[in-house]
């Protein structure tokens, strides 16, 4: 039996419209969602190191009923279709990686270590968690330097004593591009008269090349994280910085 949680964290085809962002409601459930999305996340400017990795508030882009979007996340993971993790110093951003595609990156980078292979069936699969505990790893058999095994291969790390965030080998490389791009498109928007352009100009601009995400992918990201307010206008919509 999987440990159920409580919720922490919408009629088309997916189909693409002119513009890079669709509009809300443009969407039936969150899987399909999720399926849009990861299919933003250039997998081989990474080297295919990383799986495909959607923050959880850009979904919110895509649907406007953000308690739905939080219910309908809960089921997939308590269902085991999806992990949720939290990447990055920012409590409030939350990732989200298929199951499917978690299970992959681990066999592929550490197919080999007992340890990681016994974590992933034993405990990843059994509790849908964010964050384990010393006491739930000790009563799944792993001992203190099987823990240490686990962080120094980047699949747990320290939350705080005696406690440890889920996390994604690799990770470090994704936020860094994460961070960067969101810097490089803010950072375009604010340096325009009025703090506001017109989404389809945004989208000709080119970011940095530390930016490897693109900048659909970041065109979802600040709209889900209220970063920018989107204005439809007769000229298209509008993004205008909210902060």
């Amino acid at each position: 039996m999987k440990r159920q949680l409580p919720a922490f964290y919408g009629k088309t085809k997916l189909t693409r419209k002119s513009s890079l962002v669709e509009d809300k409601d443009d969407f039936s459930n969150v899987k399909e969602c999720l399926q849009m999305l990861k299919s933003l996340f250039p997998i081989a400017k990474f080297d295919n190191k990383l799986p495909p990795i959607i923050m959880k508030h850009q979904i919110y882009t895509l649907m406007k009923n953000r308690t739905e979007v939080d219910k309908e996340l809960d089921s997939l993971l308590n269902e085991g279709e999806i992990r949720i993790f939290k990447l990055g110093r920012s409590n409030d951003e939350l990732a989200i990686v298929f199951m499917k595609d978690y299970e992959d990156h681990l066999n592929r980078l550490c197919k080999n270590n007992e340890i990681i292979v016994r974590f992933l069936n034993k405990v990843i699969k059994e509790y849908p968690d964010i964050s384990y505990g010393r006491k739930t790893l000790i009563k799944y058999g792993f001992k203190e330097e099987d823990i240490s095994e686990l962080v120094q291969n980047g699949v747990l790390i320290i939350r705080d004593a005696g406690c440890w965030w889920l996390d994604i080998p690799g990770s470090g490389e994704f936020i860094k591009s994460h961070t960067s791009g969101r810097k490089a498109i803010l950072r375009s928007i604010r340096q325009t008269k009025y703090k506001e352009i017109l989404q389809s100009e945004l989208e000709q601009r080119k970011l940095p090349k530390a930016a490897k995400l693109g900048m659909e992918y970041h065109i979802y990201d600040i709209i889900g994280a209220d970063m920018v307010k989107c204005i439809d206008t007769t000229s298209g919509k509008l993004l205008r910085l909210e902060r």
